[in-house]
């Protein structure tokens, strides 16, 4: 049996605060606590990080990048889209059925109002190549002519609420389901 590697204390940091904020919330998160969990003294703390936004902005990338590559698993400009689109929904199913003490922080995250900017979607060619790909038919994607926060209530919000039901879904039925999202919002 292999041996579990240490994680470094960046990474100890890290986890310590995304279980805090989970447990407790942004506001409710003191360092004080995060050196605790972390096992990292204040002043490792800030050897890596320089506050606790730097810690939050740090979590938040980092989840990003995991949501984005796993969304985009198998991702390829040269495959269907109907197929693309289907794997995309099975892809984002997995990864918030998987995630959820990630996707917690996220939505927090969303909602908390930090100051804190998102990473640029442009620094990653592939997801911008996909987002491209769905976005509507005169910016030159496959969907159809609606708001993207319609379009976005009617897959990747649906897709997140199923992933948070107690009971996970057949993948018959979420290919079902994604089919079916996709007629919706395909370009005609």
């Amino acid at each position: 049996m292999a041996a579990k590697t240490k994680p470094s204390k960046r990474d100890a940091i890290l986890d310590a605060m995304l279980d805090i904020v989970v447990e407790r919330g942004f506001h409710d998160a003191p360092m004080s606590l995060v050196a605790q969990r972390s096992g990292a003294s204040a002043g490792v703390i800030y050897h890596y990080f320089p506050s606790k936004e730097a810690i939050i902005q740090a979590l938040y990338e980092s989840i990003s990048a995991l949501k984005r590559a796993s969304i985009l698993e198998g991702f390829s400009l040269e495959q269907d889209p109907r197929d693309t689109f289907i794997q995309g929904c099975l892809n984002t199913y997995s990864f918030y059925r998987k995630h959820k003490r990630e996707m917690r922080f996220y939505e927090q995250y969303k909602h908390a109002g930090f100051a804190c900017s998102p990473e640029p979607l442009e620094k990653d060619e592939r997801a911008a190549a996909f987002f491209h790909r769905f976005s509507s038919r005169s910016k030159g994607g496959v969907l159809n002519e609606w708001p993207a926060e319609v379009l976005n209530e009617l897959t990747l919000n649906l897709i997140v609420r199923l992933a948070g039901l107690p009971r996970k879904l057949p993948d018959a039925l979420l290919r079902e389901i994604a089919d079916n999202m996709w007629e919706t919002v395909k370009a005609k």
